[in-house]
């Protein structure tokens, strides 16, 4: 009996997994795209969401949820010698005085330029050099992991936040590292690096004060912190439906499919932490609604519209330039 139930986890293992590597690839908007001036074709990107959706629209009359900018600029100059990012940096930087506070909202791409590196792969890099850390030292994992009775004795709080960035084997490492590749990249993009920074470890905040509360098992891993990602980017595509369409349906499906299978087959095995995996979603989810980008069309003087980003919520600008400020000191 023990050992067809080991062997019927086992291949419950391999299923999900390579479910995951043949299905679960994230691409509602492509890294090249980085935006969305409807009345000039060299900031479209064939393919993407927005491409088409901005040359369905071109034709049809403005919803509610475009408005006017009211300035007397109608015109930019584009040197010859401009490149596409410097020109969209410098394009946003004139608007968005007259926004009335409304910020442009397009891809961020900064971490793609020669000699940038996203902060997506320096949190790989650092779960990876922890988990060095943790081979050589095994005291490090009793001493951050996260314990139950501790938590919620209110003892050792930081135990809600270590955990994150520690993994119990190398099968462990690898597979939250190919899940982070694959969803963090699009979500960095999406929310720019302060925001993405800040539901990454909000998100693995609230996994591991779920499962303090609901399991007494000792529990550790970035699984948490990985769900509030693709919670947060569900939320995200699920507000700006209307933007992205189609493309956005399939990927929050893809999202949702990836979520459910986890859950089950979290209620199969004990040694994977759900409640982590369940809060981490829903800390995900909550940080993308009360802060994450809530983009609507906006109108130019000159014709032509741009997306803009007004949040429910502005995250305070002393934490979102938090990873521009490391990044410049790195």
């Amino acid at each position: 009996m023990k050992s067809s139930l080991s062997l019927f986890r086992s291949t419950c293992r391999l299923a999900l997994l390579l479910t995951i590597l043949t299905s679960w690839k994230v691409n509602a908007i492509s890294s090249r795209n980085t935006l969305i001036f409807a009345s000039n074709s060299s900031f479209r990107r064939r393919g993407s969401p927005i491409h088409h959706l901005s040359r369905s629209r071109s034709t049809t009359k403005r919803t509610s949820t475009e408005r006017q900018v009211t300035s007397t600029s109608s015109h930019y100059d584009y040197e010859d010698g401009e490149n596409e990012w410097d020109r969209l940096e410098r394009i946003k930087k004139e608007l968005q005085p007259k926004l009335g506070g409304y910020r442009p909202w397009s891809i961020d791409t900064s971490s793609s330029q020669p000699g940038k590196f996203s902060w997506t792969a320096r949190i790989i890099a650092l779960n990876v050099i922890v988990y060095g850390l943790q081979m050589v030292n095994p005291n490090i994992t009793r001493m951050f992991a996260k314990r139950s009775e501790l938590i919620m004795n209110g003892k050792e709080l930081y135990r809600l936040f270590t955990p994150v960035f520690l993994h119990g084997s190398l099968s462990h490492l690898m597979l939250n590292s190919f899940s982070m590749n694959n969803i963090g990249p699009e979500m960095e993009r999406s929310f720019g690096s302060g925001r993405f920074l800040a539901t990454y470890i909000i998100g693995g905040i609230a996994g591991n004060m779920a499962s303090a509360y609901y399991t007494p098992n000792p529990s550790l891993g970035a699984s948490g912190a990985v769900f509030a990602l693709m919670g947060g980017y569900y939320a995200f595509l699920s507000r700006n439906e209307e933007i992205f369409g189609r493309s956005g349906q399939d990927m929050m499906g893809r999202i949702g499919s990836t979520i459910g299978m986890n859950v089950i087959f979290g209620m199969m095995s004990p040694s994977i932490d759900n409640w982590a995996h369940i809060g981490g979603a829903v800390g995900g989810v909550a940080m993308a609604t009360a802060f994450g980008p809530k983009l609507s069309f906006m109108g130019l003087p000159s014709g032509g519209r741009i997306i803009v980003d007004k949040p429910a919520v502005r995250l305070p600008n002393s934490i979102e330039s938090i990873p521009g400020k490391i990044s410049k000191r790195l």
